[in-house]
């Protein structure tokens, strides 16, 4: 059928949707205590929309360049058809609104749900749907028709499906727009999916370097008599490699009904265009690894800065299956000079004793940390960790929180991470389960506070100041106070415990300012809190040295 026509009839048919409500933020006032064992970050859950009658599955979302949000989950209508929803968020993921709303007749789920935002302005805007619907009750190992649709990313509008392909039983997308690769005008994108051919699969790549105007380019990557079922796509780049180039992760199964394969890997050489590298076997580096691997998950650096190897680092996670105990564990590999060696080390930083799946990795430019999550099914938990973009230690990952999630009724969360551009910081979506048993589309994030005052929520900004940010041997706190009154004022570590008590006196009416000594901190991410009586006020702070 005809793209465009599948597309209108994506709107047309659930055009009453876009009438719901969605769900405001539910972590306004009062605030919560701190609670034990919790960072000092990630403050209640949000509910992305509100709609009990929705089995809410397979929630993934995206960044766009000014810090607005976009949701999307599937669901089934009423018909049991394979619907998505698109919602927007312009406050950091407090609020949300119905963006794009629609149906696939006859198809049950989708084994592929992908979203990117790109641009540089909000002329530029645009989102990126990948949808890969099946007759399938849930995601698994079937083929269908693949599609990819761009929209206006700020009326919703449908501009045009620049990509179909079939049968294709996975697919990834990807973008440079915050680091565009030199070549590419304004930025590219990129798409990586399995299609069948006979009785194997191929691994197949396409990119636009014109905006996703169009996929222009085509290459294979692998078909050596194996099934590609998982994928996944990432996209790095360095001062030292400004040419950019896509990483590829897939798992590849020795036959179509196995649930566990080998990870590989490969990237796009010297440019972001341009042949991929011969795929490395990363399952062989380890013996044990060897066709029990799943749910690839990757990642890479993407900024201005070189990591200490003159290079791109690389990051790849995945299901490793342990039979002797029957259950899976998060296992992955890491490259520090990803752009031109296949240098992989291991990375091991999960509790062996819990049953830990489904990864999740992104890396943040601003900081120049990976940040992963995982589903820790065993305690019910979804953690939040941080690493250095060199890995100087690379089992041992900075937790921030072990569950950022209060609802520990958890199922299949499928937890998702990615950078929200606006407040530089980790964004989370996953899937709780609501009172009635439906899947619930659910959101948290790094720079919401736990025991503390949003920044998004209390305008105080200009009564309490911290800078310079980064620092590296002081501090300047200034605030101003309409009357004199006590004031504390403390410095956290990341994960809520405190490190130091700057203040706790009486000040007087007026400006006021405090210096801080901070040689004596290593160097790190922390908080200051600012309270008085009737005012609260929270800033993030970079230590470095």
């Amino acid at each position: 059928m005809n793209t465009r026509i599948i597309a209108l009839s994506f709107f047309l048919i659930l055009l009453v949707f876009n009438n719901l409500d969605a769900q405001t933020g539910s972590n306004g006032d009062p605030v919560i205590p701190l609670q034990q064992n919790r960072s000092v970050l990630f403050g209640s859950d949000i509910i992305i929309n509100n709609q009990p009658i929705q089995n809410q599955r397979q929630v993934t979302i995206c960044s766009a360049f000014n810090g607005w949000l976009f949701a999307e989950y599937m669901y089934n209508d009423i018909y049991n058809n394979a619907a998505v929803a698109v919602l927007k968020s312009i406050d950091n993921g407090l609020t949300w609104t119905p963006f794009i709303n629609g149906v696939f007749p006859g198809s049950r789920s989708f084994n592929s749900l992908e979203l990117i935002a790109t641009g540089d302005s909000i002329s530029n805007l645009k989102l990126f749907l990948a949808f890969l619907p099946t007759s399938a009750p849930k995601p698994q190992t079937t083929y269908s028709t693949a599609y990819v649709w761009r929209y206006n990313g700020v009326t919703g509008a449908f501009e045009d499906g620049i990509f179909e392909d079939t049968p294709v039983s996975s697919i990834a997308l990807c973008d440079d727009f915050n680091y565009p690769a030199n070549g590419s005008g304004p930025y590219s994108i990129g798409v990586l999916y399995s299609k069948k051919c006979g009785n194997i699969d191929s691994l197949i790549f396409r990119s636009s370097g014109n905006g996703g105007v169009s996929l222009d380019y085509m290459q294979g990557i692998a078909s050596q008599g194996e099934r590609f079922h998982q994928v996944a796509l990432t996209y790095g780049r360095s001062p030292s490699r400004p040419n950019g180039r896509y990483f590829a992760g897939w798992i590849a199964k020795p036959a179509l009904t196995a649930s566990t394969g080998n990870f590989l890997t490969a990237h796009t050489n010297p440019d972001f265009n341009s042949p991929f590298t011969n795929p490395v076997n990363l399952s062989s580096i380890n013996p044990s690894y060897i066709n029990v691997c799943r749910n690839p998950a990757i990642s890479c650096q993407v900024s201005n800065i070189d990591n200490d190897s003159s290079n791109i680092t690389e990051i790849i996670l995945f299901d490793k299956y342990d039979a002797s105990n029957q259950r899976y564990d998060v296992k992955g590999f890491y490259n520090l000079q990803a752009a031109n060696y296949s240098n992989f080390k291991p990375i091991n930083f999960t509790d062996s004793l819990s049953n830990n799946v489904k990864p999740s990795v992104n890396f943040n430019s601003f900081e120049s940390k990976f940040m992963v999550t995982y589903f820790d099914s065993t305690n019910l938990k979804l953690p939040f960790l941080l690493n250095n973009f060199n890995l100087e230690s690379p089992d041992s990952w900075e937790v921030i929180t072990p569950g950022y999630n209060d609802i520990v009724n958890l199922s299949e969360p499928g937890p998702k991470v990615v950078l929200n551009v606006g407040q530089q910081q980790g964004t989370v979506v996953w899937c709780s389960i609501g009172t009635d048993g439906n899947g619930v589309a659910t959101l948290d994030a790094e720079y919401l506070y736990t025991g503390l005052p949003s920044i998004t929520r209390f305008g105080i900004s200009k009564l309490f100041t911290v800078y310079p940010v980064p620092c590296t041997t002081s501090l300047t706190i200034s605030f101003l106070l309409q009357k004199t009154e006590k004031v504390t004022i403390i410095l956290y570590h990341i994960n809520g415990k405190v490190a130091s008590t700057i203040a706790n006196d009486v000040f007087k009416t007026g400006i006021n300012t405090v210096e801080v000594n901070t040689a004596s901190h290593v160097a790190a991410s922390y908080f200051v809190t600012f309270r008085t009586a009737h005012d609260f006020g929270v800033s993030k702070v970079i230590v470095t040295k």
